[in-house]
């Protein structure tokens, strides 16, 4: 009896160490299972890649038929503007996991690229047309985004379901410096010169001309162009390099904005310069306010040039967004408050969206005189 008496009490301690293994691994199967799902989230942008296109055509469709906006071409317009906002949504909401692996952090790189599909869609429209091809942007879109669907799907089947594993900070550190200085030159020479020009659009294309025809002879000097063309490589090849370690880590709302601009501007970069430099300049176009507008038709009159409208103002907004995002960095390092440092993030980006709003408004032909 004493034997059986002292049996219980062993069972019965058996049994409560049990319960945290039971509880671990319930808890690891929820994780996984969480995981699981949110690791097909980039599905969800990659459908809204697929209409991108479609929407500017079915928006055109209609103004061109009836002569003016209306308000379902209003519509289907802003509904191409939240084909990078699905994609920024899910990127952000992905990096909010306090444990990313290999799988999600697939996931995230996959909705980066959603939030480029404006500038993708706009190179792809100056390649096709280099190539003589014309009128098939929107199926070669389709067979590129659908060939990217197949990839993705078998690359995250495949891959295993495990924590990422970070590299030290401190390794990208002379390169984000570099970047950072690279940022601060093509600002100075090209990029604040270039917004204030496009600003006077509202005044008339012979005040924009008047304007671009003395920052040109800066920003065209044969001793400054070929280094402004080399640092807008550079800060393509380094913010490649730099959106590997944003890609793998949690954080807010800023941080994911400040990757999703930089994968934004890459593209927009790479179709910018192509336009300008093969594209305009081997055929002798002049690349002026009216080129950049669409003159005489416009931009929402034309099937092509409605992809620019999306394509500029969005790169406009992202510009800015993106350099405030890095001067919050600078502020953090030298030790301002977290608080504070947003808020002066957030200030700029709001100067930054009525910015876009003036831009844009001159660009589909609104004047001021």
């Amino acid at each position: 009896m004493s034997e059986f008496s002292q049996l219980i009490p062993s069972v019965t301690k058996m049994q409560n160490s049990s319960q945290p293994i039971h509880q671990e691994n319930a808890s690891s199967t929820k994780f996984n299972l969480a995981n699981s799902q949110r690791e097909w989230l980039w599905l969800i942008p990659f459908a809204a890649a697929l209409y991108y296109p479609w929407a500017l055509q079915w928006a055109n469709t209609t103004i061109a038929s009836i002569g003016q906006i209306t308000p379902y071409a209003f519509i289907q317009i802003l509904t191409a503007y939240t084909v990078p906002i699905i994609g920024f949504a899910v990127l952000h909401h992905l990096g909010k996991q306090e444990t990313l692996t290999d799988r999600l952090v697939l996931a995230r790189r996959l909705s980066y690229l959603v939030v480029a599909a404006p500038p993708a869609f706009t190179l792809v429209g100056v390649l096709l047309f280099l190539m003589k091809i014309n009128g098939h942007d929107n199926a070669v879109w389709t067979g590129i985004w659908l060939v990217l669907t197949i990839l993705s799907t078998m690359m995250i089947h495949t891959m295993p379901r495990r924590p990422i594993v970070l590299n030290d900070p401190a390794m990208y550190r002379r390169l984000r410096v570099l970047h950072g200085v690279f940022a601060v030159f093509i600002l100075l020479v090209f990029l604040a010169p270039h917004l204030f020009n496009h600003s006077l659009g509202l005044f008339g294309n012979n005040v924009h001309l008047a304007i671009m025809d003395v920052l040109r002879k800066v920003y065209r000097h044969p001793a400054v162009e070929p280094i402004l063309i080399a640092a807008f490589f550079i800060q393509i090849l380094s913010g490649i390099v730099l959106v590997k370690p944003k890609s793998e880590r949690s954080g807010d709302i800023l941080d994911s904005l400040q990757a999703a601009s930089g994968v934004y501007l890459a593209f927009f970069i790479a179709s910018h310069i192509n336009s300008v430099f093969i594209l305009a300049r081997y055929f002798g176009t002049e690349t002026d306010y009216a080129w950049a507008t669409g003159e005489p038709v416009g931009l929402l009159m034309d099937p092509w040039n409605i992809r620019l409208l999306p394509h500029y103002s969005l790169a406009v907004f992202l510009l800015l967004a993106h350099l405030a995002c890095g001067l919050r960095i600078v502020l953090r390092n030298h030790n301002m408050t977290y608080a504070r440092s947003n808020a002066i993030t957030w200030s700029i980006i709001t100067i930054g969206f009525v910015v876009t709003l003036i831009i844009t408004a001159g660009m589909l032909g609104f004047r001021l005189i």
